[in-house]
């Protein structure tokens, strides 16, 4: 290949030729081989065109590509932040309406509690009342007794004289019990005809 160099310092032999010119068939044979020099670099310019064309695209293709990505990237991020943000919120959200459904639920228990102390302390009272009242006609039905068993008595003395015990058995009928028990005896009283 023929380098500018080549051709600076190239020379001719003093042609033959009329006013002193160089010799013709050096200086065609000479731009034979520049012309043939000349159609490489050409075509190696032009090779070489093409391929920085190509990779001029390619890079092209790529910025584009990378200024593509680069706008994913920022959209990925802007959604994660979204996605994050709403996430959070649909967080507290929902730690809202669980802490007010708790506070809801334990204030309906602490009234059912307190109602249902309520209802306790009513039926004591009421038990309470019952027992006093059952205290009482118990104590009553006692005092009846004493006085019905104290007049029974005071009859009975009176009547001794007249009066005939007989042992009861304890086989009779529980009709015959109903009469006044003294012990196991049983007081009949009769009456004299004179």
């Amino acid at each position: 290949m023929i380098t500018h160099q080549d051709i600076r310092e190239k020379s001719f032999d003093n042609a033959k030729a009329v006013f002193g010119g160089y010799d013709m068939g050096a200086v065609e044979d000479y731009l034979d081989d520049v012309a043939d020099a000349f159609e490489a670099l050409q075509k190696e310019n032009s090779a070489l065109k093409t391929k920085m064309k190509i990779l001029v695209d390619k890079i092209e293709e790529y910025r584009t590509n990378e200024d593509a990505l680069n706008r994913s990237i920022l959209s990925a991020q802007k959604l994660s932040v979204q996605i994050e943000s709403d996430a959070r919120s649909r967080a507290a959200t929902i730690v809202s309406e669980a802490e007010t459904k708790a506070a809801s639920i334990l204030g309906s228990i602490d009234e059912r509690i307190a109602t249902e102390e309520n209802r306790l302390q009513q039926a004591k009272i009421s038990a309470a009342k019952f027992l006093d009242q059952a205290r009482t006609l118990c104590q009553d039905q006692l005092n009846k007794l004493d006085l019905i068993a104290a007049s029974n008595t005071v009859a009975a003395a009176a009547s001794d004289k007249d009066s005939v015990r007989i042992p009861q058995e304890n086989n009779a009928p529980a009709a015959d019990k109903s009469a006044f028990d003294a012990g196991n005896t049983q007081v009949f009283s009769f009456s004299k005809d004179n």
